[in-house]
């Protein structure tokens, strides 16, 4: 394939799809705004939709518990069981979605302690360095601060996920405009 056939084939494909990435652009300057806005809001809406979809999950595996007669007793009962494990814990989500998405927030502070108590442990056995010193009391006090901050901690990854979005839209329109312009300047040069 040539180099003037392959422009035309890009060309062709852009002119296709810029419809597409103009939309795909608006969407996410759209959404990041909404999320900015009410980032509380869209976390609670996020934690629901998880809430349906364990809901839906867990009605699924019961209902394969039941019906499916390739599964052996043990089989059965175990899709039975962690089915209305699910199913409950979707419940749980959907009543209560901004306090689950907080708890979840509190058990990666949670991990992130664990996790610098363990790097502290391996450089006290002489594995590490000074580095890891600070490095694994950076990541305790960072799990530290998350827990006690969960709330406003996951407010936090809302805003920071509408700021992502705003950023992309804006770069997609950018890039957008850029590819056809030199388009449109190739079509006449």
């Amino acid at each position: 394939m040539s180099q003037s056939s392959r422009s035309v084939s890009l060309t062709s494909l852009f002119r296709q799809s810029r419809v597409v990435w103009a939309i795909r652009a608006a969407v996410a300057l759209v959404v990041g705004i909404l999320v900015l806005v009410w980032p509380q809001s869209t976390v609670a809406v996020l934690a629901t939709l998880l809430g349906i979809y364990f809901a839906v999950l867990g009605g699924v595996r019961i209902v394969q518990g039941i019906a499916d007669t390739e599964l052996n007793g043990g089989g059965k009962a175990a899709n039975i069981i962690l089915g209305a494990l699910v199913l409950v814990l979707g419940v749980v989500v959907i009543r209560n979605p901004f306090e689950t998405a907080v708890f979840l927030v509190i058990l990666v502070g949670i991990s992130w302690v664990f996790e610098g108590v363990a790097t502290l442990l391996e450089t006290a056995r002489g594995r590490g360095s000074v580095l890891s010193t600070v490095i694994g009391l950076l990541i305790a006090a960072a799990g530290v601060l998350v827990i006690f901050l969960a709330e406003g901690v996951a407010v936090a990854y809302a805003v920071f996920f509408g700021i992502t979005l705003i950023v992309v839209g804006i770069l997609d329109f950018v890039l957008l405009f850029t590819v056809g312009r030199a388009i449109a300047k190739a079509d006449r040069g």
